[in-house]
């Protein structure tokens, strides 16, 4: 974009309260275009969270575009008994097995991702915390806890190197990398078609013209075949052609926002645990 633009581009990796600090500096930002934000799906559900930012996603933020869209993928360790999902599943009923399912902390997606499994499959499981997905998923490795919802890139490397077991891909697809291991209406459960997605946003009163621009160059940039190759390797893909306008992006974020905030509704007890 910056070559397109012929503007030189900062990026800023801002951390704390997973992105909704640099969230709300962007949103107290001068609306003329040169202050954005690239966000994830925790955006969606932020809104729901207790207590709730200290703005509102909706309200306060417009959509540039949207950026790419990768899918975790739920896996176990080694040792796990079970081969395929309908095995996994039947081994967490069993009376005695009790199932610690590692997540990269409260109110993560990976959290909500092990909620929503749990409760999609109709299980309890012992939801064990970590500082982040990458020391969990060294914990799969290791043995000492049973399930992760890890990244697609990481997963299937370590899927196909047989080091961990592959149970389903939380998307509408299987990943090339892993192709043995199902996707989510595949296995019967579509609650786990739960896209891991980024998109670009600016302050709410940014003039349309400005959103334009920035929009056209963010569509020239993701149809580089560099760029696509880049997000290929990590496991990511841009998203199509046909959803990257601002106004289709600002109705997927709405009703990313819509979906999320439900989930965390339904789980609010489980993730104050």
């Amino acid at each position: 974009m910056s070559s397109i633009l012929g503007q030189t581009i900062v990026i800023e990796n801002m951390a704390g309260a997973g992105g909704l600090q640099g969230t709300a500096r962007v949103v107290r930002a001068e609306p003329d275009g040169y202050t954005l934000l690239v966000h994830q799906t925790g955006i969606a559900f932020a809104p729901a969270l207790d207590p709730p930012p200290p703005f509102n996603v909706e309200k306060d933020l417009t959509t540039v575009g949207l950026v790419n869209t990768s899918y975790l993928v739920l896996v176990g360790r080694k040792s796990l008994a079970p081969a395929g999902l309908a095995g996994l599943i039947a081994w967490m009923k069993t009376p005695g097995n009790q199932t610690r399912f590692a997540h990269p902390g409260s109110g993560t997606l990976g959290h909500l991702a092990t909620l929503v499994f749990a409760r999609s499959v109709g299980v309890e499981v012992d939801a064990v915390s970590y500082r982040g997905v990458a020391p969990a998923m060294t914990d799969i490795v290791g043995g000492h806890v049973d399930l992760v919802w890890g990244g697609a890139a990481v997963a299937s490397q370590l899927i196909a190197a047989g080091t961990i077991k592959g149970y389903v891909v939380g998307g509408p697809k299987r990943l090339d990398r892993i192709p043995e291991v199902p996707h989510a209406q595949e296995a019967k459960q579509p609650a786990l078609d739960m896209p891991f997605w980024h998109a670009m946003f600016a302050p709410a009163a940014t003039p349309k013209p400005v959103i334009d621009k920035l929009n056209a160059a963010l569509n020239e940039a993701l149809a580089d075949a560099k760029v696509i190759k880049s997000y290929a390797d990590g496991g990511a893909e841009p998203f199509p052609a046909n959803m990257r306008s601002p106004e289709v992006a600002n109705a997927f974020v709405k009703s990313e926002i819509a979906r999320w905030s439900g989930v965390v509704r339904l789980n609010a007890a489980k993730m104050k645990q």
